[in-house]
């Protein structure tokens, strides 16, 4: 097998299309790993009226139902509730989850779960519901509080706490995949990151709970779904299990967010949004990680109090320009699978063009504005800057690390 200039194509594993105009395919790595849902996966439309029988299934007896006060009045968790009881498990709902969670949010939801000694956890809701679940269930396990679990290396030493069902009613966080779950310090405004140890025991992708999502929020969750693809896609801790899943899942943000948030209605586009970011992004992006994108989208976020996704599609054109020349390749593939033509093109030609095509699809779905819009001025880069310098390193990852705060000035400078 070769490559476009007749180069043997070494360290591959398989290809993600043919090789007739010579472009890139999958490299493999010397080891990896790759982890799902320790019960395994549902999904379809009306997947949400098995959750009882589902949770019944893994042992559950006593389930505290959460979600929040917003999808609550929907009447989605009423069916989710009547599955629960039907099954004959004693349920509790709890709808204080708050959107961004914060660490006395996360801990209030602590204290809950401790009172009625829940041996299961359902979340219904976006990342935010999704993320509190999780943080709850290794909290109440371990002990501490949230602080205690943001290094990574206590992972393997946790222990698994109240099994977890996750129901997710937006396409974009891939939270129901994931193990870490995310909360704002409100003393000083930036958001931690938890990792626990272990995955839900059951995840229900079910299409239809997303069905009510006013247009913003589908837009702005499939900006986070778009966003982490094509992050983890491009970084360089990638696998072949999750390059596979991370591209269909940019192919079909192309092909069908646009729809989606046009119509929501629109069943077809609802399901393979869904699709894309539970099951492709979620365990993509979940066993690969990101790299420089979501962290400096946090810094504006955070700044700002701009809602994750929609910070995400500020900043994601700008950022993956910066890394351009750390990663060609993939952006060319990125690029082909967002249906850009590439015939007698350079690899950095079509790659530019791949995230001119990404800014094009997130200007449309109206994630991608300046940050003037929200109150950024010339005169704040530099304390964004700073913001930036306290936050981890992501210097492994990256397949352009950011190394100094005039680099990233220059950036902010772009996106204002």
């Amino acid at each position: 097998m070769f490559t476009r200039a007749g180069a043997p194509c070494a360290r591959r594993l398989c290809c993600l299309r043919a090789h007739g105009a010579g472009r890139n395919c999958v490299t493999y790595a010397a080891s990896f790993e790759f982890s799902l849902p320790s019960e395994g996966i549902v999904f379809g439309v009306g997947a949400a009226a098995q959750t009882g029988p589902r949770t019944a299934g893994i042992g559950a007896k006593h389930v505290m139902l959460m979600t929040d006060k917003v999808v609550r009045g929907t009447g989605i968790v009423d069916g989710i509730e009547k599955s629960l009881r039907d099954a004959g498990l004693a349920v509790s709902v709890w709808d204080d989850v708050v959107t961004e969670p914060t660490l006395p949010a996360v801990a209030a939801a602590v204290e809950y779960c401790k009172s009625g000694e829940y041996d299961t956890l359902v979340a219904v809701g976006g990342g935010s519901t999704l993320d509190s679940a999780k943080a709850t269930s290794t909290i109440v396990a371990n002990g501490g509080s949230f602080m205690d679990y943001v290094d990574p290396t206590r992972a393997a030493t946790l222990k698994r706490g109240p099994r977890l069902v996750l129901l997710a009613t937006t396409s974009g966080t891939g939270a129901d995949m994931t193990r870490g779950a995310g909360a704002i310090d409100p003393a000083t405004g930036i958001k931690h990151w938890l990792i626990a140890r272990f995955r839900s025991n059951v995840t229900i992708c079910d299409p239809e709970l997303t069905r009510g999502a006013p247009a913003h929020v589908t837009a702005v969750a499939g900006t986070d779904a778009l966003t982490q693809a094509v992050e983890s896609y491009t970084n360089r801790r990638h696998n072949p299990m999750a390059d596979l899943l991370n591209l269909e899942a940019v192919r079909i943000c192309g092909r069908y967010l646009r729809r989606a948030v046009a119509n929501g209605e629109d069943m077809e586009a609802r399901s393979a949004m869904m699709y894309a970011a539970s099951v492709l992004v979620g365990l993509g992006f979940g066993n690969a990680g990101l790299h420089i994108v979501h962290p400096v989208s946090q810094v504006v976020g955070d700044r700002y109090r701009i809602p994750h996704g929609l910070s995400l599609g500020l900043l994601l054109p700008y950022l993956l320009e910066f890394s351009l020349n750390g990663c060609v390749e993939k952006l060319v593939d990125v690029a082909e699978a967002l249906g850009v033509p590439t015939e007698g093109l350079s690899d950095r030609d079509v790659a530019q063009r791949g995230i001119d095509a990404i800014r094009q699809l997130l200007v449309d779905v109206g994630t991608h504005r300046p940050l003037r819009e929200f109150g950024a001025t010339a005169e704040v880069l530099d304390s964004l800057a700073d913001d930036y310098a306290k936050r981890p390193p992501d210097l492994a990852n990256a397949p352009r690390p950011i190394r100094s705060a005039a680099e990233l000035r220059e950036i902010f400078r772009l996106a204002l």
